[in-house]
């Protein structure tokens, strides 16, 4: 294990190592001391992908390397990108040109809302705070993810990524599905932008063979992390794997349900059959 203090853990293979990227970069709880937001902490912690590393913690014994943000996504987001921004969440000048997109529904690279549209952020921030947050913890994140796979695209010509996050049952007001309930798993490749179609529909029927149900690019299709290090051609095949949290816990408390253990049973399952694959191919 490589620790970064306060941005990610990285735990490499404890067997024989594939060219399989996990990463968690939205599970993080550990609160920088200048975080600050008018909301209460419960509201706050909603938006974590609770569990989810732990969900996936296996992924070093089937020879995958996983990558674990420790910082907030409500922070900084390194599933956005850095120009994910409006200009009326920064108290002066950005120095290049914005690129909003995400943020222009408030949940950019840093959140003006929560899910359910509470305002997030206590006050504007200044340059200055907004460029320590991205040189602290997005850039080295991101650095550590793109230098991983760059090892495995040089040995093997190819690498499988697995972006995980877990999502609400039902759509929240800020999302395009508000109020209509959820399957158990979402697959996004930016609608077959970030990687094969054969390589998704792998693993949806994997999930599928589990007896859950699983949709492809609805309601989410992906975010920064595909389509910064993803790609159609085969060689570097990005997936982003959403799970619904009403499957593992219970959203008022939480705390873990009984269904734990299946949907953690799946994600092994899943990792099983995405390292055999990446076995066969480099054979």
């Amino acid at each position: 294990m490589h620790l970064e203090p306060e941005v990610f853990y990285r735990f490499d293979p404890a067997a024989a190592a594939v060219p399989v990227v996990v990463d968690v970069s939205r599970s993080g709880r550990l609160y920088p001391i200048d975080f600050r937001s008018p909301l209460p902490f419960s509201v706050l912690h909603d938006n974590v992908s609770m569990y989810v590393d732990e969900i996936w913690r296996d992924a070093p014994k089937h020879g995958a390397t996983l990558l674990q943000a420790l910082f907030p996504n409500t922070y900084i987001d390194a599933n956005r990108h850095e120009l994910d921004l409006t200009p009326d969440m920064i108290e002066g000048e950005w120095p290049v040109p914005l690129e909003p997109t995400v943020a222009k529904s408030g949940l950019g690279l840093l959140k003006s809302k929560s899910r359910y549209g509470e305002p997030l952020q206590e006050r504007k921030l200044t340059v200055a705070e907004v460029q320590h947050r991205l040189d602290r913890y997005w850039r080295p994140y991101h650095r550590e993810l793109a230098s991983v796979m760059d090892r495995m695209l040089t040995a093997h010509g190819f690498y499988f990524q697995l972006s995980c996050h877990c999502m609400s049952a039902v759509g929240a007001p800020t999302h395009a599905d508000a109020g209509k309930e959820r399957m158990d798993f979402c697959l996004g490749n930016l609608r077959g932008t970030s990687s094969t179609t054969d390589f998704i529909e792998f693993i949806a029927e994997t999930i599928r063979k589990h007896g859950f149900t699983c949709s492809v690019n609805t309601p989410y299709t992906g975010g920064e992390l595909n389509r910064r290090y993803g790609g159609a051609d085969g060689t570097r095949e990005s997936v982003m794997v959403e799970i619904n949290k009403k499957t593992f816990m219970d959203i008022a408390s939480f705390r873990k349900t009984a269904g734990f253990d299946a949907i953690q049973g799946v994600a092994r399952a899943v990792l099983e059959t995405v390292a055999r694959r990446a076995r066969e191919r480099i054979a």
